[in-house]
């Protein structure tokens, strides 16, 4: 009985794997736990399926970041444009 009670998580735990499955942080035990759960809950699994598919969008857009330069560049002008207020 202690095994199979450690092996239920509650949604909140649940949401907090899905979240580390997304960057690939979670480990195997966390993966079972999380699969584990969405197989009884629904609100988790649709949870889960958005939270899949806002990664698979986010890997589709190709996002890139701006250097340390442009970074700075931008906040020169915003505190220019600030004081000019």
């Amino acid at each position: 009985m202690d095994k199979k009670k450690s092996l239920l998580i509650d949604c909140s735990d649940a949401a907090k794997c899905c979240d580390k499955k997304q960057y690939n942080e979670a480990s195997v035990t966390e993966k079972l736990k999380m699969l584990l759960h969405l197989i009884y809950c629904k609100k988790c699994r649709k949870y889960s399926s958005h939270n899949n598919r806002l990664t698979e969008l986010i890997n589709q857009s190709k996002l890139q970041t701006c250097t340390e330069n442009e970074k700075k560049i931008w906040k020169e002008k915003i505190e220019k444009e600030i004081t000019n207020i």
